[in-house]
């Protein structure tokens, strides 16, 4: 009991206190004065000025710069690595600095060196197991250790092999002089204090790192024997519960002001290397941007010293890093996690392929779902499935309908998970079942052409399933193991296989949106929830039509057509829309009604009735194939015909009001997604259908979707039009509706 109470305050299990005024823009201004800064300090040969232990300054304001975003093709920061390419093995900070530099820079390029500094600081390790200023004797500290560990960690990435002997020495001792409260001193004993208890848990995490892999042997029947077979361990666990309970943003714990900015870096490193957002209940990127951003000088400084303005900047660079994936921490132990490295090494195989730099964490169950938006991939796994109930298995299909996508894994390959996720898909979206998805899937083309691997000489089939919403897959399943290949790294073809897949899983999350900054606020829409009583008399609520199938593609096309019918044309309409049955008794309270979907359908007679009599009364019904599919297209036509006998469904003309903008937007062309374009290159003229009920335009229906564009940004799979001409028709149809 103890344990798992030190793990629920390591892990931020509670919720977090609210947030800051802080942004991204704000950050980015920072970096930017802060480079400024530092530029304006390089001496004319590149090299920055620096007292003690020489090319030390250069290597840290190169590595700060670098990590801020500068071009190392740029001449300033060529004319510094030339000095660090060249720079002596000789102290233990400059030598780990050099290597973080110049594998950053090209480890091509620069493996000899990279290597020489590696076995250099091998070398340099002395009795203690740990390093010092010097190689001799057995006298250490854990601030030169951090570093040394740091730099061969760095080298060990871009595969310098280091001896196993050098990271099991280490880890004894950094165990042995770890205090009772959970906390490091500089040395071998003293209080504990923010900083080294920060450089003892990054110590921990990287050679942990490294001695996980011995326990791993073979790989056979698509699973790694012994993957996962390991646990979270006391001495880690108790380290980052001393790092929650005393985290304070203003300050290094018991030190003050002292050393500040070096603990501001060390708290980075301990928040990235364990992808953790919470330091016990504290956010610790966001609480340290907050004191960062406001203590910077005007001259673009932290205190006017160059370590402390590079330190400042590492910090703010690397901790904003853009979230692509957060693991679910759906557990109080570590079944959450069964594998620790999984998103590190997919995480570094992604680099920088989606555009920009990327980063992961955990957030937990409990979090509030904007926690989980604020990554548009959501990864759980586990080898047994979890336990949820019927809210908790609500709060994933919000997190969907809000535009999240999920990755679920059967660690392993666990046959036990495969059957708890197979049930869940079934109770969380009933009305959508888990499909095989074909090779012609977009996820296994996006970035690279995935192929069946083989195994013993044998194909094996496609592995992912999903679950659509709309035209779009949400929710992607895997039966066999990804998450060991990714910690594995190097299973011959599988591992390399299993990269591009989540590669590709992670570009078909984004679709074609920027991620999000991960300082800005994530405002979820206006609720669909519909108040009971009677409709206010002086505002618009538009309806859903629910019906046996697939009728709400696009959970979120509704909520924002109806906040730009209102922000943007001064429209008095309810931002939460009803959903609504044909058979309600007060579907007359409802004069718009929206019926979407992608499958084939069918009406009952009753529904069908319901429809037409409302239409005769004045409604008016807006239709949307939300893929372009026939099927839906097929169904919708033998339905108005059966409801309509008399009436006929024709192609309104270009000159035709809701073109016309008669009240709304002139629209004459439009733009489609790409899928449409592939199909239909050059097209870009309107299309819109009706029908005419008591000689009035009672029904429009769009072959080419309007509620993937109503969503957002169009992504993979998206078949109709682009976002903004998605909004201007459709809002266009909803004014013509109103007005005639």
């Amino acid at each position: 009991m103890a344990l798992t109470l030190v793990l629920l305050l390591a892990s931020g299990w509670c919720a977090p206190p609210a947030r800051g005024d802080v942004d991204g823009n704000d950050v980015r201004q920072a970096i930017r004065r802060a480079n400024a800064w530092l530029y304006g300090r390089q001496n004319p040969d590149g090299t920055w000025p620096g007292r003690d232990r020489p090319g030390g300054v250069t290597c840290l304001a190169t590595l700060a710069l670098l990590q801020a975003g500068e071009s190392p093709d740029s001449l300033r920061i060529e004319r510094s690595l030339e000095h660090i390419r060249d720079m002596p093995n000789q102290h233990v900070y400059v030598v780990a600095l050099k290597i973080m530099v110049l594998s950053k820079v090209d480890a091509q390029r620069y493996r000899r060196e990279i290597n020489a500094a590696a076995q250099w600081l091998v070398s340099a390790q002395n009795r203690s197991g740990l390093w010092n200023y010097t190689e001799e004797g057995t006298r250490f500290d854990h601030s030169n250790s951090q570093f040394a560990l740091l730099g061969l960690h760095a080298a060990a990435q871009v595969g310098i092999k280091i001896p196993s002997g050098v990271w099991q020495r280490a880890r004894r001792t950094v165990l042995k002089t770890q205090n009772k409260d959970g906390g490091w001193a500089y040395q071998a004993s003293g209080e504990s204090y923010g900083s080294m208890t920060a450089a003892g848990v990054a110590d921990l995490l990287i050679l942990g790192h490294r001695l996980a892999h011995s326990t791993e042997r073979g790989f056979s029947k698509e699973g790694v024997p012994k993957c996962g077979g390991y646990r979270t361990s006391r001495p880690l666990a108790e380290g980052l519960a001393w790092l929650g309970g005393h985290f304070e943003a203003d300050r290094n714990p018991r030190l003050g002001r002292q050393h500040y900015y070096y603990w501001m870096y060390a708290v980075e490193r301990c928040g990235i290397l364990s992808g953790r957002r919470y330091l016990g209940r504290r956010d610790w990127y966001r609480e340290g941007a907050e004191q960062l951003v406001d203590r910077q000088r005007a001259d673009g400084s932290w205190g006017g010293s160059l370590t402390d303005t590079c330190f400042a900047v590492l910090f703010l660079a690397k901790g904003h890093k853009s979230l692509l994936i957060q693991k679910l921490q759906w557990s109080a132990d570590d079944a959450w996690s069964p594998v620790r490295y999984d998103l590190p090494h997919l995480i570094a195989f992604i680099g920088d392929k989606l555009g920009e730099p990327v980063a992961w964490q955990a957030v937990p169950f409990d979090a509030p779902v904007e926690a989980w938006l604020e990554a548009p991939l959501l990864l759980f796994h586990g080898h047994e499935f979890p336990e949820w109930n019927a809210e908790q298995r609500a709060k994933l299909r919000k997190y969907v309908e809000l535009g999240g996508t999920i990755l679920a894994e059967a660690a392993a390959g666990s046959d036990a998970f495969r059957a708890g996720f197979e049930e869940f898909a079934a109770q969380t979206f009933p009305e959508t079942p888990l499909r095989l998805l074909g090779p012609d899937h977009a996820v296994y083309r996006l970035l690279y052409d995935v192929q069946p691997y083989r195994l013993r000489g044998k194909d094996l089939p496609n592995e992912l399933r999903g679950i659509d919403l709309g035209c779009r897959t949400s929710v992607f399943f895997s039966p066999r193991d990804l998450s060991c290949l990714w910690e594995r790294a190097r299973v011959p073809h599988l591992s390399e296989r299993a990269f591009q897949l989540g590669t590709n899983i992670a570009a078909y999350a984004i679709g074609r949106r920027p991620l999000r900054d991960r300082l800005d606020a994530v405002v979820l829409p206006a609720t669909t929830d519909f108040a009971p009583g009677p409709p206010r008399q002086d505002a618009l609520r538009l309806a859903q039509v629910v019906y046996g199938g697939d009728w709400r593609p696009f959970p979120l096309a509704l909520t924002h057509l109806a906040a730009f019918l209102r922000d943007e044309l001064n429209f008095d309409v309810i931002t939460g829309y009803r959903q609504i049955q044909l058979t309600d008794e007060d579907l007359y309270a409802c004069p718009v009604l929206y019926l979407a979907g992608h499958f084939d359908f069918e009406l009952s007679k009753a529904e069908r009735d319901a429809l037409a009599g409302h239409l005769r009364r004045g409604g008016f019904l807006i239709a949307d194939a939300c893929c372009g599919t026939d099927p839906f297209d097929g169904a919708l036509r033998r339905m108005l015909q059966q409801a309509f006998p008399e009436a006929k469904l024709e192609r309104l003309p270009a000159d035709h009001p809701v073109f016309a903008g008669t009240p709304g937007f002139r629209i004459t062309s439009v733009a489609y997604s790409p899928d449409v374009l592939k199909a239909h290159p050059g097209l870009n003229q309107p299309e819109l259908w009706g029908m005419q009920v008591n000689g009035r335009l009672a029904i429009v229906y769009s072959p080419y979707s309007l509620g993937c564009g109503l969503s957002g940004p169009v992504f993979e799979g998206c078949w109709g039009l682009a976002s903004e001409d998605a909004r201007h028709l459709a809002a266009n149809i909803v004014l013509y509706a109103m007005t005639h």
